[in-house]
């Protein structure tokens, strides 16, 4: 029997961030790039699941791995918003750019943290960038066009070392929201 508790924090943490999902929705916001399809696929099984009795064990699995992963990019994206903007979204778009180098390379190190034998002194190289795009984004400082280019070829290093394909959490559900047919 799937443990219901985490449908029903979804449910608590969709309204709670409602402003901050509608806003993003509503606008297009090229933050959405890091969990859009992630978004459509849980709330899709979340009304499955109060619907239909055939849910899978695997519809579970999704959901849990999809929320989890919604529940740190929005916190990380409602901590930037909260400290560095003030609450206001239309600056968080503004540095839309900026901030989706932050969730990446978020999204890098739960990646190499994924890995086995991975070397920690490559994780403290993310780390260190992320410490430098928080500092720069609590500044409310541009981070210039030369880091995006330094974050990509640090991540080429280090995943050039493992025979793997990295695949963003927002790519896979891409696929997963094609094979449900909700694009």
């Amino acid at each position: 029997m799937r443990d219901e508790l985490i449908y029903h924090e979804f449910a608590n943490w969709k309204i709670e961030h409602h402003d901050l999902l509608k806003y993003l929705m509503e606008a297009d916001s090229g933050l959405m790039i890091h969990f859009k399809h992630v978004l459509e696929v849980i709330d899709y099984l979340y009304d499955k699941l109060i619907d239909d009795m055939t849910y899978t064990d695997e519809e579970d699995q999704i959901f849990e791995t999809g929320f989890l992963y919604v529940l740190e990019q929005v916190d990380k994206l409602n901590e930037v918003l909260n400290k560095s903007y003030q609450n206001n979204l239309e600056d968080l778009e503004k540095h839309a750019k900026d901030l989706n180098l932050l969730l990446a390379t978020v999204d890098f190190q739960n990646e190499l943290l994924g890995m086995e034998n991975f070397d920690q002194k490559d994780l403290d190289k993310l780390i260190s960038f992320e410490k430098y795009v928080n500092d720069m984004l609590n500044r409310k400082k541009e981070i210039p066009l030369d880091k995006f280019s330094e974050f990509d070829h640090l991540t080429d290093e280090i995943f050039s070392k493992f025979d793997y394909d990295f695949y963003t959490v927002n790519q896979i559900f891409l696929e997963i929201a094609d094979e449900l047919g909700i694009l």
